[in-house]
C-alpha cells in the first residue's frame, strides 16, 4: 500500500508539472486579432503577445508596439526562435501589426494612414482591450528596416503617447523621409521627446542615415542612444539589438507593470 501511495503521488506531480508547463507554453503563443481602422479603411490584423502570468494576475502592463520590416508581417518576430519565450517572460505586451508598405506614404499631402492608426487607433484598441499601463512611460515603439522608419516617426509625431523609440536598421534614407525627419526633430520639444535606442549593422546601407538621426536628436538634447553592430540589413543585427531594447525598456523609468 505504501508503495503504491508513493507511486501516485509521484504520477499526481508529475502531471501537474505537465499541466503546468502546457499552460506556460500556450500562454506564449501570440494570438491574432483584427482591429478596425478608419484611418486606413478597412481591418488590420494584429498578433499580440501577452505576459506568461497575465491570467493568473490583475496587474496592468506596459506595452511595446513592434513593427516588421517592409517585405514582412505580423508573423516575423513570432517565426524567431528566441522570440515569443523570450518576450512573454518580460513582463510586458507586445503589440505587432501587419502593416503594408504603401500605408507608410503620404497621400495628397495626407499624412501617411499609418500616423492616425499607429497614434491612435492601435494604442485605444490595446487600452481598452488588455490591461495596460497608460503612461507614455509604459508604452514604447520599435520597428526594424521600413518598420524603424515609422517607429521613428510615430515617436517625433506623438511623443505624447510614446515614452520610448527602437529604430532598428531603421529605413530613413528613401524619398521625402530625410527631409521629413529633420523637420520632426527641429520642432520637437526635448521635455516632451521619447528616449531613443537606435541601431544599425556596420555593413548596413542605411547606417548613415542612422548616423545622422542620432546626431541631429543629440543636437536637440533629446536623449539617443547609437549602437552599431556587426553586421547587415538582415536577422543577425535584428534579432539581437531587439533584445537589446527589450534590456532597455527594462531599465526607463515607468516601464514597470501596475501593481
Amino acid at each position: 500500500m505504501r508503495i503504491f501511495t508513493r507511486r501516485a503521488v509521484t504520477l499526481l506531480t508529475l502531471l501537474a508539472a505537465f499541466g503546468a508547463q502546457g499552460a506556460s507554453a500556450q500562454s506564449r503563443t501570440a494570438r491574432t486579432i483584427r482591429v478596425e481602422s478608419t484611418a486606413i479603411g478597412s481591418p488590420i490584423t494584429v498578433a499580440v503577445l501577452t505576459p506568461v502570468e497575465y491570467d493568473a494576475t490583475t496587474r496592468g502592463y506596459p506595452v511595446v508596439y513592434l513593427l516588421h520590416g517592409g517585405t514582412q508581417n505580423h508573423t516575423a518576430f513570432p517565426a524567431r526562435t528566441w522570440f515569443t519565450r523570450d518576450a512573454s517572460e518580460r513582463h510586458m505586451i507586445v503589440v505587432m501589426p501587419y502593416l503594408q508598405q504603401l500605408l507608410f506614404a503620404a497621400r495628397n499631402d495626407q499624412p501617411a494612414p499609418i500616423e492616425d492608426f499607429l497614434g491612435r487607433e492601435l494604442p485605444g484598441y490595446i487600452d481598452s482591450h488588455y490591461r495596460t499601463v497608460t503612461d507614455r512611460r509604459g508604452r514604447a515603439i520599435a520597428g526594424i528596416s521600413m518598420g524603424g522608419y515609422g517607429a521613428t516617426l510615430l515617436g517625433l509625431k506623438r511623443p505624447d503617447v510614446f515614452g520610448a523609440v527602437g529604430a532598428v536598421s531603421a529605413a530613413l534614407s528613401t524619398g521625402r523621409r530625410p527631409g521629413d525627419v529633420t523637420n520632426l526633430i527641429a520642432t520637437l520639444s526635448p521635455e516632451m521627446a521619447p528616449y531613443f535606442f537606435i541601431a544599425c549593422g556596420v555593413a548596413d546601407g542605411v547606417l548613415p542615415a542612422s548616423r545622422e538621426l542620432a546626431t541631429q536628436l543629440r543636437g536637440r538634447q533629446i536623449r539617443a542612444e547609437l549602437r552599431e553592430v556587426p553586421g547587415g540589413h538582415d536577422w543577425s543585427v535584428w534579432d539581437s539589438q531587439v533584445k537589446e531594447f527589450f534590456d532597455v525598456l527594462g531599465k526607463l523609468p515607468g516601464w514597470a507593470p501596475t501593481p
